[in-house]
């Protein structure tokens, strides 16, 4: 352990950085989120950037603001059965991570499907990626013939998932969420102990710091309590 001044423990055993979990758990989960998506045009630039400098790149698609609060607005106006996943999630509790999209597990039954088509229509939906001119319709039949999804919104990027990894479909993952005021919205998120149970299952290069992160976030929690 670095030690400092005062004997302040600024990293924990695993190199994270606690001053920044501290000053994200003094804000409220919406002005966590709000930090994050203040982040992104830095996120943006670093994109463009590397897209100069790597041609290989230039295939992904390009960063775009991200404003979480009327997508979920649209999800709660039309009673659309989800929780809130993934980065923002994160954010929700505390993480300093930055993600630049917004994640959702969804409910599957033929009501909701209609549901989730109908809140997003306004957001006007789009494949992410895709090539130009693709033709695409986010309608119920669409949703029931796929499971995840990748969209462009008039409001960012939506990432929609039929169930999690390490923790299954949507009713497993709303048996492992909070409710979280987001926006003046109650919102579905999904618990810090189902965080860490899907990142531990994704297994992905930057799931490993992320869920170092979430566990130091949970002895803080566990330590409040």
């Amino acid at each position: 352990m670095i030690e400092f001044y005062g004997d302040y423990q600024v990293y924990s055993e695993s190199g994270v950085d606690l001053t920044l979990l501290r000053e994200s758990l003094n804000h409220s989960p919406t002005e966590r989120i709000e930090e994050n998506c203040q982040a992104i045009p830095l996120l943006m630039e670093c994109d463009r950037a590397s897209r100069e400098k790597y041609p290989w790149l230039r295939h992904r698609p390009r960063l775009i603001m991200l404003d979480p609060a009327p997508l979920l607005r649209l999800l709660t106006e039309k009673r659309v059965k989800y929780v809130l996943i993934g980065g923002l999630a994160m954010r929700a509790h505390g993480s300093a991570h930055l993600t630049e999209d917004l994640d959702i597990c969804y409910c599957r039954t033929p009501e909701n499907l209609e549901a989730v088509a109908t809140a997003l229509a306004p957001a006007h939906p789009n494949l992410r990626g895709a090539p130009p001119g693709l033709p695409f319709r986010l309608d119920e039949a669409t949703l029931q013939a796929g499971l995840n999804f990748t969209l462009t919104t008039d409001f960012g990027w939506i990432d929609l998932l039929g169930e999690v990894s390490g923790i299954g479909a949507y009713d497993k993952v709303i048996a492992q969420s909070v409710e979280q005021v987001l926006y003046g919205l109650p919102v579905r998120v999904l618990s810090l102990d189902g965080l860490i149970a899907a990142k531990r299952a994704a297994g992905r290069n930057k799931d490993h710091a992320h869920l170092l992160e979430l566990e130091e976030l949970k002895k803080m929690r566990d330590a409040e309590q």
